[in-house]
């Protein structure tokens, strides 16, 4: 993947991570703790530089074998840090990946996950040629789920010991996109590989 690869929005601009991220990403993590941490296992207040910088290079070794995908999303605005979108889980078998996301606590409820989810779900089908996408969520994490459903992801079940959390199995509540799916969502703008 080129080094300037971006999918851009009008609000946003979402690319590889990179180290410079490296302080954005501990600050967004110890911010965002007391709504992150009940859902996200390592999202805990001595999130480190360490930790940041394992995330990064273990992230562009995923992009770079094709294994998976996350973004660091940013405000075009003022460059801002206000996330991660990921696709992990790809199955070469059913041609299908997971959608993940988070946003630091400060730029939540902007709509920010659900314009971000948007154009990594429009990458996967029109790029990476994936026929489906889920969404797995904690039974309890309503702000996840109404991010789903605000990307036109449709409920399917909920689905027992779906979720490993501290070593143990949880249900989740599982979702699904596929490509006839993104045709009633709006997307706020083309696929752009450029340099934001």
């Amino acid at each position: 993947m080129k080094s300037d690869f971006a999918l851009t929005t009008p609000r946003l601009y979402l690319r590889p991570y990179k180290n410079a991220d490296l302080l954005d990403l501990v600050d967004a993590v110890r911010e965002s703790t007391a709504s992150l941490s009940p859902w996200l296992t390592w999202c805990t207040p001595d999130y480190n530089q360490h930790d940041a910088h394992s995330w990064i290079h273990a992230s562009a070794q995923n992009w770079l074998y094709d294994v998976s995908y996350e973004f660091a999303v940013f405000s075009r605005h003022n460059d801002a840090f206000c996330g991660s979108v990921s696709l992990n889980n790809l199955s070469s078998l059913v041609n299908s990946a997971e959608l993940g996301y988070w946003i630091r606590s400060q730029t939540q409820r902007q709509g920010i996950a659900t314009e971000a989810c948007l154009v990594v779900s429009r990458f996967a089908f029109e790029q990476l040629g994936l026929t489906r996408l889920e969404i797995v969520t904690h039974t309890g994490n309503l702000a996840s789920q109404r991010t789903a459903l605000a990307c036109h992801a449709k409920f399917e079940c909920t689905a027992r010991n779906r979720i490993m959390m501290h070593t143990q199995p949880i249900d989740g509540i599982l979702f699904s996109l596929i490509p006839s799916d993104l045709a009633s969502a709006k997307i706020p703008s083309a696929l752009k590989v450029s340099q934001p």
